[in-house]
């Protein structure tokens, strides 16, 4: 996993499209099926034991777009820096991570 992703929060997917399966899978447990259909949000809590994917299928011809909305960590905090020693604010605790 990318070290700059929060893993204390959730993430969001939004689906488009032609509704597709989703697979979730956790070690020593049965996998699970979710159909993501269009306009569809899936909300993804603790992920440190889960994998998931959408596995490939060829009948599918229509197009799928998802949107997925995560806390990045190295970006928010690089830019927070920036802008503390541009315009001389001060720092911000509940932005800072512990």
């Amino acid at each position: 996993m990318n070290p700059s992703l929060d893993q204390s929060v959730g993430i969001a997917r939004l689906s488009f499209g032609v509704c597709r399966d989703m697979i979730f899978s956790k070690k020593g447990c049965k996998s699970v099926r979710q159909a993501l259909e269009a306009g569809s949000l899936l909300l993804m809590h603790v992920q440190k034991q889960w994998t998931h994917a959408i596995p490939p299928q060829p009948c599918v011809k229509e197009p799928r777009i998802s949107l997925t909305f995560r806390r990045v960590w190295s970006s928010l905090q690089q830019s927070l820096d920036e802008m503390e020693r541009e315009y001389s604010i001060q720092p911000c605790k509940r932005f800072r991570r512990e």
